[in-house]
């Protein structure tokens, strides 16, 4: 598969993640049945699923693998993607210094009912989570706040 156009990261940048997630996690002897897929496809059948907001079975058929293996591989590796992709979140008034940005804050429905108390937005009469996002005049984005209950903006 081409990575570029399907994950949106070249093959490098595949390698650098795959490096920093194997300094990360733990090294066991393996044990019972051998992997369906090496770590690199496993990353990159993450990062498709990821950036394609694919269904977990059409992603299985690209990769040749059941779906159950899609849903563990992502079950075990998102949390240390998040880990080793961390690194790089830059505070958010370090982004904002000495740079021309624009910064918008957006609501991000949840789903939830509205009767419930928590994160409800009674702007919007909706639960929802409010997100802060920074952006360069060229469009790329700088920086993502941490979310926060939908009634208020982040401090």
């Amino acid at each position: 598969m081409r990575n570029n156009s399907t994950t949106g990261l070249s093959a490098d940048e595949i390698r650098e993640i795959i490096c920093r997630i194997e300094d990360v996690i733990e090294v066991r002897l393996p044990s019972g049945r051998p992997p369906a897929l090496g770590l690199f496809r496993q990353v990159d059948m993450l990062l498709v699923l990821l950036r394609q907001n694919l269904s977990q079975t059409t992603v299985a058929d690209l990769f040749e693998v059941s779906q159950p293996t899609v849903f563990r591989t992502y079950r075990r590796l998102m949390p240390l993607l998040d880990q080793v992709l961390c690194l790089h979140q830059p505070a958010f008034t370090d982004v904002l210094a000495n740079r021309d940005t624009l910064v918008d804050g957006t609501d991000i429905p949840t789903g939830n009912r509205t009767g419930a108390a928590e994160n409800y937005s009674g702007k919007r009469r909706r639960q929802g989570l409010n997100v802060q996002v920074a952006a360069a005049t060229d469009d790329t984005v700088l920086a993502v706040s941490d979310p926060v209950a939908g009634g208020r903006c982040p401090t």
